[in-house]
């Protein structure tokens, strides 16, 4: 770790900024004195005004390195991916560039300009491929075996840091978070796309119908709250060189989620399976569920339960709609 002691004085720097994630972590890092400089895309408006926000293309080569001697930042938060499965298939080498691409341009700007910085490098529970359902819980040791492109991405960016640790001495480390969810997910997210279905029927005096795809699925849920006190916690505690599974390591269905939206809507509704909706890679409906216990031995200890976390999905969606 660097000479900083506390959190106060450190100068953190954040990608992917103005997303799902970044929403929540920003005021976990403020609220603990740090200062916050926030990157996000041209095209994607700032988010929480106490942060400092800078707009760049990180599909640029130098636009982060310029970023980094300019701000000097003691650590760095890299979120920014392209994530969303779909979005992915369309374009598989958008996402190697955006993945993989600004992963390298980060480390090589980093290594140039603020070399003692630390970096998390935020990776996935996909790494770890489709697990049968009476596997045991993936630990940080399991072998990766990327199923999807985009869990594919997130391997060769693990390997750029670690490579970079290994021949460079980047004080470093990776968490992979499973799912995560909570106010202001998007809604093309099962649980969030429940939600939002519920409460568009609430409002509405029409038939109402919920549209679905695989009820059988399984995911470890996290709330994206616990999540970012994670990340908060790794940048005061991980050592450089570890990797981190983020998650609750409990199995749940994607109909047992349906069935809790449900017992908090105010009307009744039929459910209808989509055909548009349904899945067919085994990534998707053989999701592994994670060991959380390197997490647990730094003291992480989530905050929130599933219940609460589905409720406050669902009374965001209440106020947005």
């Amino acid at each position: 770790m660097n000479s900083l002691s506390t959190p106060q004085n450190r100068t953190t720097l954040v990608t992917g900024a103005a997303g799902f994630v970044a929403s929540w972590l920003l005021p976990e890092l403020l609220a603990s004195g740090r200062r916050v400089v926030a990157v996000r895309r041209p095209d994607r408006d700032p988010g929480d005004p106490a942060a400092t926000w800078i707009a760049a293309d990180l599909r640029a080569p130098g636009a982060i390195s310029e970023i980094i001697e300019r701000i000097r930042p003691d650590e760095v938060v890299h979120l920014a991916a392209l994530a969303h499965g779909p979005d992915v298939q369309r374009d598989p080498e958008e996402a190697l560039r955006i993945n993989v691409g600004a992963v390298q341009h980060l480390i090589r700007g980093l290594l140039q300009h603020a070399p003692l910085a630390r970096l998390l490098f935020v990776s996935s529970g996909e790494v770890y491929g489709p697990q049968s359902r009476d596997a045991l819980a993936c630990d940080e040791k399991t072998v990766l075996q990327p199923a999807s492109h985009y869990a594919a991405t997130k391997v060769a960016g693990e390997a750029l840091v670690q490579h970079a640790i290994a021949t460079h001495g980047l004080n470093a480390f990776c968490a992979r978070p499973f799912n995560h969810t909570g106010p202001g997910r998007p809604s093309y997210y099962a649980e969030s796309s429940f939600a939002s279905q519920i409460v568009e029927i609430e409002k509405s005096s029409q038939p109402a119908v919920l549209h679905v795809g695989d009820l059988s699925s399984t995911r470890d849920y996290s709330d994206v709250r616990d999540v970012v006190a994670a990340y908060r916690l790794l940048l005061d505690r991980a050592k450089s060189g570890t990797t981190y599974n983020v998650c609750s390591g409990i199995r749940r269905s994607i109909g047992s989620v349906l069935e809790e939206l449900t017992a908090h809507a105010s009307r009744t509704f039929e459910i209808k399976v989509d055909a548009a909706r349904l899945r067919t890679y085994e990534s998707d409906t053989m999701a592994p569920i994670g060991d959380p216990a390197a997490m647990r031995a730094l003291d992480w200890e989530p905050r929130f339960s599933f219940e609460r976390t589905l409720g406050d999905l669902l009374d965001a969606w209440r106020v947005q709609l």
